[in-house]
């Protein structure tokens, strides 16, 4: 068997190359376990496993990965270096682009509610109002005005009569009252 890397997993199995150690036959576990100077009579594949991972573990000195590989620490680095700079210009894109745009707002006017109850118009108030009224003639003028000294309508009715008629006027519909 040739030279064979011996590491342990995260799962804490030990791996000959790139296989469990369970899974190779005695024989060569034994080449393996010789290797170490490990006692090999009358053991089994797990327990030939079990005594090569404690001798791995206790020769296995703390040295960190990027002194035994340092110029792959190095492009790891940069690599992290460059995602890390990456994120920031996003970071700074969106925060620019949030400071440049301005957020779409629904604009409520407050529409003002219309009186439940309509005013009420004076006698004087009504008689000014038809008066000024340039659609109808003096005598539509006149029995309007009656209409309201005599209190036969109400003056709000009237000045809507009066408007309604000056309307018809004004289009060339002649009416009298």
């Amino acid at each position: 068997m040739t030279p064979v890397l011996v590491s342990v997993d995260r799962a804490g199995d030990l791996k000959l190359g790139a296989r469990k150690c369970r899974l190779y036959k005695k024989d060569d576990v034994v080449k393996v376990a010789k290797k170490y100077g490990i006692n090999t009579e009358k053991k089994t594949v797990q327990q030939l496993c079990g005594s090569i991972k404690a001798k791995a573990k206790n020769s296995m000195n703390n040295v960190p990965l990027a002194k035994l590989y340092p110029q792959v620490a190095k492009k790891r680095a940069a690599a992290k270096k460059r995602a890390e700079k990456k994120a920031l210009n996003k970071k700074v894109a969106t925060n620019f682009m949030k400071a440049m745009t301005t957020p779409i707002v629904k604009v409520v006017r407050a529409v003002p509610k219309p009186s439940k109850k309509a005013q009420p118009i004076t006698k004087e108030e009504a008689i000014k109002r038809i008066g000024a009224m340039k659609g109808l003639n003096r005598s539509a003028k006149g029995k309007l005005v009656n209409r309201v000294k005599m209190g036969t309508m109400s003056p709000r009715r009237v000045v809507k009569v009066a408007r309604e008629l000056s309307r018809l006027n004004a289009t060339g519909h002649r009416v009298e009252l």
